[in-house]
């Protein structure tokens, strides 16, 4: 396409129609690659993100394309204007799960269950789809607890193909998995696995995942937890990729398999994974736990 002067003034013409439609703005998050802006244009609310380098803008786009699943926002367009670029998305009402977090000191297991299928539904997606996405930076901070009792997870910056994670450095120390922050170990779809299970941790207790332990415990915190839902966290989060769950539809197969347990059943797999976790344990006893089940 060859540009002409009339072609240019016009171009720039629709970039100031566009800013000017998103001058109704209000500063709502900074990070290191820009802000992230409300916005309201012909009388809607919108997340507009403002960023200083085309590359990173295209990236996140691209994704944001990708993650076509009800759990991440949705892509309206993008524009460039006097040296930043910009994406405009959906804006997605409520509150920083960190902050409902903090104020209800922890969910407890229905609700905890309910936000965690979600979350592993929506990256279990981005893994099967095509050139394995990772996400990679999966936390609280990063997930909206809706009005209507749904979260949503936005802020797609760090994500990746599976075949590229190993060429950047992405995530959060404490929260992300061990081989993300040391580079020890080559990085898979094994490392949101970690995540998660750092996430489910915090939706159920309330607390920080703590630092520097071999596996994450739930039943350390409470010993009333389930053991099937201890045992799941502990699989997440093992420092070793090799013992680690491998992928985000095997913890979403186990979670649904869990959440659709009739009573006995229940029993049967509480049995089960208290066997297992022995072998964890050194041969600890059992401690029977209260069902996960509303």
């Amino acid at each position: 396409m060859i540009l002409t002067d009339a072609s240019v003034l016009s171009l720039l013409s629709d970039i100031g129609e566009m800013m000017s439609e998103c001058e109704d703005k209000k500063l709502i998050g900074s990070g290191s690659f820009g802000n992230v802006y409300k916005v309201k244009e012909n009388g809607e609310i919108f997340a507009l993100k403002e960023m200083t380098d085309a590359s990173i803008r295209d990236r996140e786009e691209k994704f944001l394309k990708l993650a076509d699943h009800p759990l991440f926002p949705k892509f309206v367009r993008s524009f460039d204007e006097d040296g930043k670029f910009y994406i405009l998305e959906e804006y997605i009402w409520g509150t920083p799960l960190d902050e409902a977090i903090e104020l209800r000191g922890g969910f407890g297991q229905p609700e905890s269950m309910k936000f965690a299928i979600s979350v592993a539904d929506g990256i279990a997606f981005l893994q099967q789809s095509d050139g394995n996405i990772l996400f990679r930076d999966l936390k609280a901070e990063n997930l909206i607890l809706q009005p209507d009792g749904e979260v949503r997870l936005c802020d797609l910056g760090a994500a990746c193909f599976l075949d590229e994670a190993d060429r950047s450095k992405a995530g959060t120390a404490g929260e992300s998995a061990p081989e993300q922050i040391d580079n020890k170990s080559k990085q898979g779809m094994y490392s949101d696995v970690y995540a998660f299970g750092v996430l489910f941790y915090r939706m159920l207790t309330g607390k920080k995942a703590p630092a520097g332990e071999d596996y994450i415990s739930i039943r350390s915190a409470d010993p009333s937890f389930s053991a099937a839902l201890e045992l799941l966290i502990r699989e997440c989060t093992l420092k070793d990729v090799n013992a680690r769950i491998p992928d985000m539809y095997t913890v979403l197969c186990r979670m649904m398999d869990i959440a659709m347990l009739t009573p006995s059943g229940y029993k049967k797999a509480e049995k089960e994974a208290e066997a297992s976790l022995k072998e964890f344990d050194g041969g600890a006893g059992v401690i029977y736990s209260r069902n996960v089940q509303s």
